[in-house]
């Protein structure tokens, strides 16, 4: 028996079809299967299944298969996804439905919420794909934390580079060894990025710490680290770590700055997901 939710949902997702100037049917019978809503656009087949009932996810690939057998690209909304399915998976696009008072919104793993008419829409004209990795933005976003000195007690600001974010908007977080010289942090192109900041109107109430190779006696060998401006002790990374989990709930943080960059970030990691990129280039 159909829900007034079910019914509504149905009746958006047969005018957003209709705006575009596609024809689309409710409760479609084929060999097998019952869409909720048909669709036939650009030399495709298209069906969109709203699943407001607990359906396995054994159940739901069985259905799904169906319809791959006649050639036709499933959509499934789920009020509530089957919760075996850990990994997103290319022929079998689900994706949560939500009701927030009178509208629908579909949301795409917690990456992205979309109205439902725009998600149809995006959907059926390929502005969601199915990518295999996750590549993040051009765009390095700075913080920084303010670090006194263990031995002089100066004010020194040390900097970390937050997440970055992909395309689709998923957090990639860029985890490096501690006491290691060749962290993304330090790089050439960066380096300059962050001086010339706090060389700025801007940034000029940066005390910046230095940055150079000092010898540890903890851990017993010399790495690139940060150190006190003022008397040149180091700034061990178990510190930097610590105060850096601190910065994460806003403690110490003094500034932030982002900026593009023109290299690769070589920070792309697999995790399969259907990518809505909006504005931007898809993650692969």
């Amino acid at each position: 028996m159909k829900t007034a939710l079910h019914e509504l949902a149905q009746l958006q997702i047969v005018k957003a079809c209709n705006q575009l100037g596609m024809q689309a049917q409710m409760e479609y019978v084929g060999n097998g299967w019952r869409a909720d809503v048909f669709i036939q656009y650009n030399c495709k087949k298209y069906a969109f299944e709203i699943q407001l009932t607990p359906q396995s996810l054994k159940k739901t690939q069985e259905r799904q298969e169906k319809y791959i057998k006649d050639g036709i690209i499933c959509c499934w909304l789920f009020e509530k996804e089957p919760s075996r399915q850990r990994l997103e998976l290319e022929d079998l696009p689900i994706f949560r439905l939500i009701q927030e008072d009178d509208s629908l919104m579909v949301s795409l793993k917690g990456r992205k919420t979309l109205a439902l008419d725009i998600f149809v829409k995006d959907f059926i004209t390929d502005k969601i794909k199915f990518c295999k990795t996750l590549r993040p933005l051009p765009r390095v976003n700075v913080v920084f934390v303010e670090m006194p000195c263990w031995k002089c007690g100066s004010m020194n600001h040390f900097y970390y580079i937050a997440p970055f974010s992909s395309a689709c908007n998923t957090e990639i977080f860029h985890d490096e060894a501690m006491w290691t010289s060749d962290k993304f942090l330090f790089r050439p192109e960066i380096l300059r990025k962050i001086h010339e900041y706090a060389s700025s109107d801007e940034g000029k109430y940066l005390i910046l710490a230095t940055i150079k190779e000092r010898y540890s006696s903890v851990v017993g060998n010399s790495y690139m680290s940060f150190g006190c401006s003022c008397c040149d002790s180091i700034f061990g990374d178990f510190y930097i770590h610590s105060a850096i989990a601190d910065a994460w709930y806003g403690d110490g943080v003094v500034g932030k700055y982002s900026f593009d960059i023109d290299f690769d970030l070589d920070t792309r990691i697999d995790l399969p997901h259907w990518c809505h990129s909006g504005e931007n280039s898809f993650c692969e």
